[in-house]
């Protein structure tokens, strides 16, 4: 399958991505996981590993960006408690972006394959534990802005399922429900975002033809995924997490093993 996919024309290639994306920007806005479809979609297209994980980060850009702007346009804004957690997610993200762009692909592929075959296990065994809020909202504490450092330093360094963790540190955390979580969720993403694109980018880890085809389809699943949370609530959301863990762990699971 890898050698069909790379004997493609660009503009097939292209395409390709952008669907995936698509479909990943949906899960994504949805509950989280999406990139663990557009990794190995990536790698199979011929992207190094250290490469994939710096261009994933074009289509997450582009994916919040429509995120947020469809929940800002149903009254989904929490903005206050997103500006309070914006520092500690942008310092962790900063340190663990740093960290990915001075490994070499045989060292992250493996680091890769093994994370999210644990994510797989953690989210099938349990899913639902990442969309409970925890009581009633409150303002985060000590604890909270600690866990933010550690949930922003993962999403710097591999992006790939933070949606699940950052979703936690919000449910459970602070007390926010589902649906008002995935809107700062996706608001804390872009911001951090921010930070390590350019950081990959300077590292030379960044292909950008492939990135604008992975922008295309997140910009549109993003705008879908905002919309059908909104509409349906937050049971979709656990169905999506629960979809999310089967599909794209098994996915990783074959890449890494296959």
């Amino acid at each position: 399958m890898e050698a069909l996919l790379q004997s493609l024309p660009p503009i097939a290639t292209w395409a390709i991505l952008a669907v995936g994306a698509a479909a990943a920007a949906i899960v994504n806005t949805m509950a989280g996981g999406g990139s663990m479809l557009v990794v190995p979609l990536m790698l199979a297209v011929g992207l190094p590993p250290g490469v994939a994980n710096g261009t994933l980060r074009v289509g997450i850009l582009v994916q919040n960006i429509s995120a947020v702007t469809t929940f800002h346009r149903r009254g989904e804004r929490p903005y206050g408690l997103v500006a309070r957690l914006a520092l500690p997610i942008v310092l962790g993200a900063g340190a663990g972006t740093f960290v990915a762009t001075r490994l070499d692909d045989a060292m992250l592929l493996p680091i890769i394959g093994v994370l999210l075959a644990a994510w797989a296990v953690v989210l099938l065994l349990r899913p639902a534990r990442f969309l409970k809020a925890d009581g009633e909202p409150r303002p985060p504490n000590a604890k909270t802005m600690l866990a933010a450092v550690g949930v922003g330093f993962y999403g710097g360094f591999l992006q790939v399922a933070v949606g699940f963790p950052l979703l936690a540190l919000l449910t459970m955390g602070v007390g926010l429900s589902a649906v008002k979580a995935n809107a700062a969720k996706v608001a804390l993403v872009l911001i951090y975002t921010l930070v390590s694109l350019p950081i990959f980018a300077s590292a030379g880890q960044v292909a950008w033809a492939e990135g604008a085809a992975l922008a295309v389809g997140a910009m549109v699943g993003g705008w879908l995924g905002a919309r059908w949370q909104l509409r349906s609530g937050a049971g979709v959301v656990r169905w999506f997490v629960v979809i999310t863990a089967t599909v794209s762990g098994a996915t990783m699971l074959w890449r890494s093993f296959g």
